[in-house]
């Protein structure tokens, strides 16, 4: 089950899967793919399996596909970092890109090792779609307009009345800006404070199995 908002009188819908859906202008969003994570961990020597970019890709691919997405917008830390930059990954890159119109704007982990001749779309800084703004790191509260980001890889622990602890990526939704979990399979998380999200006037959208829920208020 998707949820929608209401973002500088656009409807966004916030997909089950991370992404977010913009039906008027056909764009689809997502956020620190972090490709080649594994294979930069692997260079070092951890025993990381293979496959987790391939799969992140694929991901991306059944979910342009099934909206019809003309276009799909990448939030940044589309790449970890310049071990993982593979030539199969970049090949699968490539290939991915001649048949999903990709934009990236550029993230912290980017900026320095986003290699050249691929067929991305890229930008360096914060991009205008119409009323919308395409960020990497989400911009300070009271910022004019309303921003997609992403950066922070938020999280939420969920306690149960038992005392069991559950910690899951989320959406957050704040007045001036939508924050998108990670997407990609070897991302951390960074866990929100409920006071932070309460300073910023934040909403919660939680991740679940093939569903999203809005966190009640004071949970």
């Amino acid at each position: 089950m998707s949820l929608s908002i209401e973002a500088a009188g656009e409807t966004l819908w916030l997909l089950p899967e991370g992404a977010v859906w913009w039906p008027a202008q056909r764009l689809l969003f997502a956020a620190d793919l972090h490709l080649g994570k594994g294979a930069a961990f692997r260079a070092q020597g951890q025993a990381v399996p293979a496959g987790s970019s391939a799969r992140t890709l694929a991901r991306l691919g059944a979910l342009v596909q099934a909206h019809d997405a003309a276009r799909l917008v990448v939030l940044g830390d589309f790449w970890h970092g310049p071990q993982g930059l593979t030539l199969p990954l970049l090949d699968a890159v490539a290939a991915f890109a001649d048949r999903v119109p990709t934009l990236l704007v550029l993230g912290n982990h980017d900026r320095r090792i986003h290699p050249p001749g691929l067929p991305l779309q890229v930008v360096d800084g914060a991009l205008g779609l119409g009323p919308l703004t395409a960020a990497h790191e989400p911009p300070p509260p009271g910022t004019p307009g309303f921003a997609l980001a992403g950066h922070w890889h938020p999280a939420i622990g969920l306690r149960s009345r038992a005392g069991d602890r559950l910690r899951r990526p989320c959406f957050v939704h704040a007045p001036h800006a939508l924050v998108l979990p990670a997407f990609g399979g070897l991302t951390g998380a960074l866990t929100l404070r409920r006071g932070e999200l309460a300073r910023l006037g934040a909403r919660v959208a939680v991740l679940g199995e093939g569903a999203l829920h809005w966190l009640p208020a004071g949970r």
